[in-house]
């Protein structure tokens, strides 16, 4: 399966969606058309054993967003969407889109790295496909420049671990989130808490941060051009995506 034709197509088809559902829909819909004879099943549900901050051990059940099967060459394909908008209304071949502003840009970074890891370590036998070969993949499309321009490993940053800017290097080396600028007074980090003292959880404590995302190899990040719309006064609103290709 060649996934930039899949996106060449998917750019002419539909420049924009009205969310992260859409994208998919859009994008399975795609692949069907382009080979008919693959199998997709959307949301597909698989327990994944991740690892915690403790070292400990757990099960998360969660769903892979596509997975497209290619029984005549015995290839599995697990792909994980992320849109991530800031808002815009937009109007595209007659249709008004109206944009929702995700934000929390650091949750965003975390959540990459965590699919990365997600498609790293699916079991294909677990799914009913032993003697598959897994080919997977990681897909991000946004008009939050944040994203892609801003590096915040340069930066004192909660997420400056996680930056994946243009042409940065995602390491296999898990460091997690940059507690430094966080006051140990304030907040309990799992750390023995003194009797009578007054600190809250921090949310990065919380069960789907605390994860240790150590991935199986180094990934060079590469933000590309998916489409531009003209605004008002001169402005332009512009859409990137990255792509990660996952093998074995």
């Amino acid at each position: 399966m060649n996934f930039d034709q899949i996106i060449d197509q998917l750019k002419k088809t539909r420049p924009i969606f009205h969310s992260e559902d859409d994208l998919k829909l859009a994008m399975s819909w795609l692949i069907k058309e382009l080979y008919p004879s693959y199998e997709i099943r959307l949301e597909r549900p698989i327990g994944i054993g991740m690892k915690t901050k403790g070292s400990d051990d757990i099960i998360a059940r969660a769903p892979i967003d596509i997975v497209v099967i290619d029984r005549g060459s015995s290839v599995i394909y697990p792909i994980e969407i992320k849109y991530k908008t800031k808002t815009a209304k937009i109007k595209s071949n007659g249709e008004n889109y109206s944009l929702a502003n995700h934000g929390a840009n650091d949750v965003g970074r975390y959540s990459f790295r965590k699919d990365i890891y997600r498609i790293e370590i699916v079991e294909l036998e677990q799914m009913g496909f032993k003697d598959f070969t897994k080919r997977g993949f990681v897909f991000i499309l946004t008009n939050d420049r944040k994203y892609y321009v801003n590096d915040v490993s340069t930066k004192n940053s909660l997420d400056a671990h996680f930056s994946f800017h243009h042409g940065a290097v995602l390491s296999k080396d898990y460091i997690g989130w940059n507690l430094d600028k966080i006051s140990k007074d304030k907040y309990d980090f799992g750390l023995q808490v003194p009797v009578g003292a007054n600190k809250k959880k921090h949310w990065t404590e919380g069960k789907e941060y605390v994860y240790h995302l150590g991935l199986k190899r180094d990934y060079l990040i590469q933000w590309r051009d998916f489409s531009t719309f003209a605004m008002d006064k001169g402005k332009v609103e512009e859409f990137k995506f990255c792509l990660i290709a996952i093998e074995g």
